[in-house]
């Protein structure tokens, strides 16, 4: 686990890096990432951008209830929306619970006026990020 912590931490750090922190050899840290790497415990290496530089600081979670039939439809419509970052099947109060995040108030309002009105959704709940107190590894928001 400590050589994934580094990892998380910084995915650009190096093995000398990780087998000091590991207290095991770089060849040690090389072989069990590629072993991590080949049985897909660690699907890829990425970048966390920060959003705030890049004046898209408004998030919201989004629940919906929808009509069953309608389902896969509205999976689809959202997933290839480019403020959508992760979709959720759920149970519960709501049927789908999705993550967007925007450059302004308005961008999130047009959002909901718009991308909303689709036959099939049965309800919706609206939950504003007003600010974190553990931000999310991926995006940083």
């Amino acid at each position: 686990m400590k050589i994934i912590k580094c990892l998380t931490e910084d995915a650009r750090t190096t093995y000398r890096h990780i087998a000091e922190e590991s207290g095991v050899s770089e060849a040690t840290v090389k072989n069990r990432i590629d072993r991590l790497m080949e049985d897909g415990v660690i699907k890829k290496f990425t970048v966390m951008l920060d959003y705030h530089k890049l004046g898209r600081a408004i998030k919201a979670f989004i629940g919906l209830r929808v009509q069953p039939a309608k389902l896969q439809e509205i999976v689809e419509h959202f997933k290839e929306h480019p403020d959508t970052h992760v979709l959720y099947r759920t149970s519960g109060d709501v049927d789908l619970l999705f993550e967007v995040i925007f450059e302004k108030m308005e961008d999130l309002n047009t959002f909901l006026e718009k991308d909303m009105a689709l036959d099939g959704i049965l309800g919706t709940v609206v939950t504003i990020v007003i600010g974190p107190y553990k931000r999310c590894p991926w995006t940083g928001i």
